[in-house]
């Protein structure tokens, strides 16, 4: 209970938070040409909170934090609702009466108040520093593309494509970038056995496009990254406690097969039902040999599976000399900043239009659901991953915004190119339709996260 809860309170500050910055842009870009702004609106529904200033702009706050506008005098937008609030005594500025290249700033500088909000968050990212996991391998899944490429547990990532691999993130958004593709894969790395440097390929026919990405790319690849492990807790009545197993024991091997990742320790337990082995674990430094007794249970399906009766953790501090540590000065924070935000707005592009394409399924449109189990994850991993969330979701609703779709800033946009063309204002039907149009095409867009998000808790 405690969980959903503070899933819910994430995701609603990372919505105010998005959503405010975007508006505000359009807000204080409307200021700027002296555009009267009626009314600065967080969310959609009854006020919750609403109060004016000393130049007749309402704020308020809506009972559901599912988006914002603001609203200028003379804008005819059909989800704002009605002129109030606008007083006669002074001449107001409306929005019909500034330039069609002043309109189309005020409409750019939601998306744009997206992107440098990006920018901050990355800039802070790198600036309080980050603690990354290094590329090795932890685990091979059977018939991946890894192992098809020749990845064995201890191998370290050096480039994937041709772009250099620093950091497992490195990796995970390079393979990013091949989703949706036909071709192949090619993976650089070096042996973790003997040090050479060697390479593979991967065939890839229409990679990951028409599956719903429920498990981690790296997943889907076919590795888990290298995550060893210690026992944070033995049951009493299991067979690790019968073995002699204590709390703090590092795991090195089962059966006398290496164990370097936690998945990996999960798949050997649980394919080794009423099993006799041993387990080879660290304890204050000394290697030490212990007899396992593997027990066993059914799962739903009646397929028995292993099980010792411990709870198991990462043990991050074998990893120290490993862990790839970033703190830059603020003049290389911000270059950083940029380079990151920009490699995520080309990232996601190229998603937009696979999917577009059907190159990739559409049934990785998240919705409200799905957002807020991302913010709630991300916010109880820590400050630096809820502000890359932020990051994250802020350039989403930039770039969304920009789509040419009747109501978004990008059917803004073409509106204001097409009356720049025509000379004239456009008719005012051609505009009820070319709104309908654009309620329809964002409530089936909805419609669509929705029943992904549903479909994703069935």
């Amino acid at each position: 209970m405690i969980d959903i809860i503070f899933m819910i309170v994430a995701s609603i500050i990372l919505i105010v938070v998005i959503v405010g910055v975007h508006e505000l842009g359009h807000f204080l870009a409307a200021r700027k040409f002296g555009v009267h702004v009626i009314r600065f609106k967080i969310g959609f529904g009854k006020d919750l909170i609403s109060r004016f200033d000393k130049n007749g702009t309402e704020f308020s706050i809506g009972l559901l934090p599912l988006g914002g506008y603001v609203q200028m005098l003379g804008e005819d937008n059909p989800i704002q609702g009605t002129e109030t609030g606008v007083g006669t005594e002074t001449k107001l500025i409306s929005y019909n009466e500034i330039t069609h290249g002043a309109r189309a700033i005020i409409t750019l500088a939601g998306p744009i108040a997206n992107f440098l909000l990006a920018v901050l968050a990355y800039f802070l990212i790198f600036v309080i520093g980050t603690k990354e996991l290094p590329p090795i391998v932890g685990f091979v899944h059977e018939a991946s593309l890894a192992e098809e490429v020749g990845l064995e547990v201890g191998d370290r990532i050096l480039e994937v494509d041709g772009s250099n691999i620093v950091s497992l993130n490195d990796f995970n958004q390079a393979l990013a970038t091949r989703i949706g593709e036909t071709g192949s894969i090619k993976v650089k790395f070096i042996k973790g056995n003997n040090d050479t440097k060697t390479s593979g390929i991967a065939k890839i026919d229409k990679w990951l496009g028409s599956e719903d990405l429920e498990e981690s790319i790296l997943t889907t690849f076919g590795i888990e990254p290298f995550s060893p492990i210690e026992i944070s807790e033995v049951l009493p009545s299991g067979s690790a406690y019968k073995s002699g197993l204590l709390k703090q024991d590092k795991v090195l091997g089962i059966g006398g097969v290496p164990v370097k990742s936690l998945r990996a320790f999960q798949e050997m337990i649980s394919s080794l039902p009423d099993t006799n082995t041993f387990i080879e674990i660290e304890r204050k430094n000394e290697i030490v040999i212990l007899p396992l007794d593997i027990e066993s249970t059914e799962d739903v399906t009646g397929i028995k599976r292993g099980l010792i009766g411990v709870r198991i953790a990462v043990d991050y501090s074998v990893m120290n000399d490993l862990v790839i540590t970033t703190q830059e000065d603020p003049f290389r924070a911000t270059y950083l900043a940029l380079e990151k935000t920009y490699g995520i707005i080309i990232l996601i592009i190229d998603s937009i239009g696979k999917m577009l394409t059907g190159a990739v399924s559409s049934d990785n449109i998240g919705g409200p659901i799905q957002i807020g189990k991302i913010a709630g994850l991300s916010a109880m991993a820590g400050f630096i991953p809820f502000i890359s969330t932020i990051a994250f979701i802020s350039i989403n609703l930039g770039l969304i915004n920009l789509l040419p779709i009747p109501i978004l800033d990008g059917g803004q946009l073409v509106l204001i190119a097409a009356e720049k063309i025509k000379g004239s204002e456009i008719s005012e039907s051609f505009l009820e339709y070319f709104y309908r149009l654009g309620l329809l095409a964002l409530l089936l867009i909805m419609s669509l996260a929705v029943f992904n998000d549903i479909g994703r808790l069935i």
